[in-house]
């Protein structure tokens, strides 16, 4: 089957589902192409990134990687994450896909997808990430344009993309109910197909554990706790060092695993200095996806107190004990292989850090987090499902898919 990947920002060196799937898909044996824009995802301090994956930021055309054939087109990216890909069509026809994932519909790609699924023949399946949250990072005035920019662009443009769609896929239990709630849509309109992580590629590596704890200067002996992914402020990494630092504990390190903002990184490492654990707190910078896996194999417990991320299952299936934040993917730790906390309660946080300075329960702990990835967060699963909602989607259009 020949299928199609659309979507605004893709950069397969950094991870992300949409790369997954696509790659998953081609291992199936199916004629895989992505369309993107010839843009990496505008986080800050991208060029840095994408330099330090060796990632190409030049434009290119029919690239091949891992099976996937890549074709990026011309674009102009409208302001944040909206983006304008140019020739859509044109390529779509080229390709003459049987079925097209349309992802993340706010950013306009599925928008557009949905208006030739007709004239050129495809089942069209649109996947949606958005959901309910709040962010307390952001200023007032930051939220009041947020606010405006989803109520007069991205709703309708999202709206029009869900009803010209065939299938429809919330990616998480609370975009499902974002999506019913927003767009007043039935639950058997939206089919829910959870994130997921390559367990193949993220497993416990326990030399490269010896490995990098020596070279970070690791003893054996400590409890290392690993924050992991884009360093901005609505991570509420500042919470994180500030919780470490009240445990006042000889035997544990903090790694902070990642780039991005500038100003913020040095505002943490001058944060770690005021509260006298510079010497504890470890800012590796950019970790190649490839690479990943090493660094959590060399920690002992994964924690995020801000926005939650698909980092977190990867840490997971490298069998980490994770500590999160009580946000949209807080079910995560509901496999008795890690806690949760209030958002904002430093206090709590602190205290779930503490109680995982205790060995015993960690491993306990650990041995879940990777067992509840292989049973539930299979990318292997998660490709085959997605194939599962366009055979039934086409079934609607009388197109009969061979998945």
């Amino acid at each position: 089957m020949r299928i199609v990947h659309l979507v605004g920002f893709y950069s397969p060196e950094l991870g992300y589902q949409e790369s997954y799937l696509a790659e998953q898909h081609a291992r199936m044996g199916h004629e895989v192409h992505v369309i993107a824009s010839d843009r990496p995802y505008p986080f800050p301090n991208i060029k840095k990134i994408m330099k330090d994956a060796r990632a190409r930021l030049e434009k290119e055309k029919g690239r091949n990687d891992s099976g996937v054939k890549v074709h990026r087109l011309n674009s102009w990216r409208v302001y944040a994450d909206l983006i304008l890909l140019f020739g859509i069509k044109k390529k779509l026809r080229e390709i003459r896909p049987d079925v097209v994932f349309a992802h993340e519909s706010r950013q306009s790609p599925p928008y557009y997808a949905g208006m030739w699924k007709k004239e050129l023949g495809y089942v069209l399946v649109t996947d949606q990430h958005d959901f309910h949250h709040h962010i307390p990072k952001h200023s007032l005035a930051k939220k009041l344009l947020r606010e405006i920019d989803y109520v007069i662009v991205r709703n309708p443009m999202v709206r029009k993309a869900l009803k010209r769609s065939d299938g429809i896929i919330a990616v998480t239990r609370e975009t499902k109910a974002y999506l019913k709630k927003q767009f007043k849509l039935k639950d058997e309109d939206v089919a829910l197909v959870e994130l997921g992580v390559d367990e193949k590629a993220f497993t416990n590596n326990p030399k490269a554990r010896l490995r990098i704890r020596k070279a970070h200067g690791i003893k054996d002996s400590d409890v290392a706790f690993a924050f992991a992914g884009t360093i901005v402020r609505r991570k509420g990494i500042e919470m994180l060092i500030e919780a470490f630092a009240k445990m006042a504990n000889m035997d544990s390190r903090l790694m902070i695993i990642g780039d991005g903002e500038e100003a913020y990184m040095e505002e943490l490492k001058q944060l770690s200095a005021d509260l006298g654990v510079q010497d504890s707190v470890i800012f590796t910078g950019f970790v190649p996806k490839a690479e990943l896996p090493e660094f959590f194999s060399a920690a002992d417990v994964g924690v995020w107190p801000g926005n939650n991320s698909v980092i977190i299952m990867e840490a997971m299936a490298c069998g980490l004990p994770v500590i999160m934040v009580d946000l949209q993917l807080s079910h995560l730790v509901g496999y008795n292989n890690g806690m949760k906390f209030h958002s904002g309660d430093l206090a709590e946080l602190q205290s779930c850090m503490q109680k995982m300075m205790d060995t015993r329960l960690r491993k306990k702990l650990a041995g879940n987090s990777r067992k509840a990835c292989e049973k539930n967060y299979s990318y292997a699963s998660i490709a085959r499902q997605f194939l599962e909602v366009a055979k039934k989607a086409g079934e609607k259009r009388h197109i009969k898919l061979d998945i």
